[in-house]
């Protein structure tokens, strides 16, 4: 191109289409999540637990942990002398125990949602 006009023009509309492009929303804030929390209530049919923190009053939920189909999980069985067992729970295994130990304190690692739920990754009981 020798026309300086039509060079300009096409250098402007390349910078705001550029400058236009980048400025997208964010949908989604995600922070990965290591931490206690102490169960507070089972949701089964959203496949959820409401938990809070560990220090927070242990019959007020916080925020909710969703449990996935590729959440693992295992649950520590002390056999005494120092010897333990690990079991490897299913999906039904994580809110079979969950209901059993409300009031309870477990371990999560997962990635936090922008509404602050928790997306679990692994559970540890």
């Amino acid at each position: 191109m020798t026309n300086p006009i039509a060079r300009g023009v096409l250098a402007a509309t390349v910078l705001a289409g550029g400058l236009l492009l980048s400025f997208d929303k964010a949908e989604a804030q995600l922070i990965n999540v290591e931490s206690k929390y102490r169960i507070v209530e089972v949701d089964r049919g959203e496949q959820r637990i409401g938990v809070a923190l560990p220090e927070a009053d242990p019959k007020e939920r916080q925020t909710w942990i969703y449990i996935k189909p590729d959440t693992k999980s295992s649950m520590r069985e002390y056999l005494g002398g120092g010897a333990f067992r690990d079991e490897i729970l299913s999906t039904n295994g994580i809110f079979n125990a969950a209901e059993a130990r409300v009031g309870n304190v477990f371990k999560i690692n997962g990635g936090r949602d922008f509404d602050g739920s928790i997306d679990a990754k692994k559970v540890w009981y």
